[in-house]
């Protein structure tokens, strides 16, 4: 058996491969990030008659079209977070030296000595899920500005019609695709406004009634604008929809333990997986927590000893998503809930009672995960 590892870059990756004793068995080679650099490697590895394991570092999108050829070509592929690599590289030296070719024999001796390497196979269907709840959270930005457009040009042309509908509905948007100023809603009278789909006649009659006395002003760029804007929110929420489509069909084949905490939908459970991607890259809870950005900041001079507020480092993503299961837990789970009202209780802020409880969500999920164990709600207390 023989074990490569392989340092990532832009433009290059260098690779380095080692035998059962940790002897490199040819001259450390760097291959280009393109197809015939690709077709080098795995042409050299054939030549050695050998069954490889390959590792890298899980470093982002540079690895994954190499990533997609090893798996093609039926190689056994291995990730580690960058943390592990700079932990082990450590436990070799204590020399600071650091070149690409030594990362990359420093990685293949890592797969080679870790016991626990089957824990660090690469799955696909990891690397899928991150690309789309990523993907799903530029949508949701991107449909949020035009939705901030949105109120601002309605404020301009209706400003009183948010006091009969709800603004942010389909057949709100459908009216104002139809009918895109006070004027030509009253022009249109009460028979063409109840076509619209879901307009109740209450609806219709209220804005008739507030229509003629509207302050609002318009123009044919403002109705254009309005009605494109309109268009651009409806367009990404289609696109959301296939997004989530897409994840909660990945959540379903990853079939996950994180779901089984009542509060924690696909939505959250897909966000949080997708940014730990290995639990086994924690060695405890607190580490976790520390990449998620939730530890607090501690500061010590002289006698002074003092906990500021989280740190905030780390993954934003993860962040955001413990924070919101949080809340979630709180409301759904009886355990969490009774957890929550006792920091309350304690006379902690909201937000500050929300944070514990993220921080024991954080443990009961790292036990869930390393031991693929369901929730139960009598274990949470």
């Amino acid at each position: 058996m023989l074990y490569v590892g392989i340092d990532v870059a832009k433009n290059k990756h260098d690779v380095t491969v080692i035998d059962n004793t940790g002897k490199m068995v040819l001259k450390p080679i760097t291959i280009t990030n393109r197809k015939q650099g690709f077709e080098l490697l795995h042409n050299t590895l054939k030549q050695l008659n050998q069954n490889c394991l390959i590792a890298m570092e899980d470093t982002g999108h540079y690895a994954l079209n190499l990533l997609t050829f090893l798996h093609q070509k039926n190689y056994q592929i291995y990730t580690y977070n960058p943390l592990l690599i700079k932990e082990f590289t450590k436990s070799l030296s204590l020399r600071k030296t650091k070149t690409d070719k030594k990362d990359a024999r420093t990685i293949a001796l890592k797969l080679l000595s870790d016991p626990n390497r089957a824990l660090f196979m690469h799955d696909n269907r990891q690397e899928e899920l991150k690309i789309m709840t990523r993907h799903m959270n530029r949508l949701k930005k991107h449909q949020s500005d035009w939705k901030v457009q949105y109120t601002k040009c309605l404020d301009i042309i209706f400003p009183e019609l948010h006091q009969v509908v709800t603004k942010h509905s389909d057949y709100v948007y459908e009216l104002l695709k139809c009918f895109p100023s006070p004027e030509k809603m009253v022009t249109a009278g009460f028979n063409k406004l109840i076509e619209i789909k879901r307009l109740t006649a209450k609806h219709a009659l209220d804005i008739l009634k507030l229509a003629p006395d509207s302050i609002g002003t318009t123009s044919f760029a403002r109705e254009l604008e309005l009605i494109e804007i309109i268009e651009n929110i409806q367009h990404y929420e289609k696109l959301i929809k296939q997004a989530e489509k897409k994840i909660d069909e990945l959540m379903a084949e990853l079939n996950s333990v994180i779901t089984t905490v009542p509060g924690i939908s696909n939505r959250l459970g897909s966000v949080i997986l997708s940014e730990i991607r290995n639990i086994n890259t924690f060695n405890n809870p607190a580490q976790l927590q520390a990449f998620a950005g939730l530890e607090p900041a501690i500061y010590q001079s002289g006698q002074l000893d003092t906990r500021g507020k989280m740190v905030k480092r780390g993954s934003s993503h993860l962040r955001w998503a413990l924070i919101q299961a949080a809340i979630k837990v709180a409301r759904y789970s009886p355990a969490f809930k009774v957890y929550f009202r006792t920091k309350l209780a304690q006379g902690k802020h909201y937000n500050v009672a929300i944070s514990h409880v993220a921080k024991k969500l954080i443990r009961v999920l790292f036990h869930l995960l390393q031991n693929n164990e369901a929730s139960e709600e009598d274990k949470l207390r």
